[in-house]
């Protein structure tokens, strides 16, 4: 009599080696993953960081122009709007009266006969800039719209 015992292979399911080498290279590619996210979250601190300063140096700034526009159309302070202004805001940005040459570049008017005020706010990695001019120099001139 024939031995009629077949070998039953089966193909059904993975081997533990297959198993054993998906484990260690999905081991690996988590580890990349995981030291390049770390790198993104502590990065992450310096825009958040630059965004804050900049929207605090725009309100500083805001806030000089708002108030240049109530002095310059208060016909009681309106000849000395950038000189008040000046005074008032000179710790917290940086004021100094300019003049344009031919070419359009701005100088440092020493004496401020020019009536033109350069102010700058600083702000973490870049620096806000406006320029103020004594628009109203008569109470019959039209009032500065802010």
């Amino acid at each position: 009599m024939k031995n009629n015992i077949s070998k039953i292979s089966s193909s059904n399911g993975f081997t533990l080696v297959e198993i054993i080498a998906t484990i260690i290279v999905m081991g690996i590619l988590s580890a990349f993953f995981i030291h390049f996210m770390g790198t993104a979250l502590d990065d992450s601190w310096k825009s958040v960081e630059l965004i804050t300063g900049e929207a605090e140096a725009e309100a500083k700034l805001e806030e000089i122009t708002a108030y240049f526009t109530s002095v310059v159309n208060d016909e009681s302070r309106m000849a000395n709007a950038l000189s008040i202004v000046a005074s008032e805001f000179s710790g917290d940005a940086t004021m100094e009266y300019i003049v344009f040459g031919n070419d359009g570049t701005p100088t440092i008017d020493a004496f401020g006969l020019n009536r033109t005020l350069r102010v700058t706010v600083e702000a973490p990695g870049n620096s806000l800039t406006t320029i103020l001019t004594q628009s109203r120099t008569e109470a019959t001139d039209p009032k500065v719209d802010y």
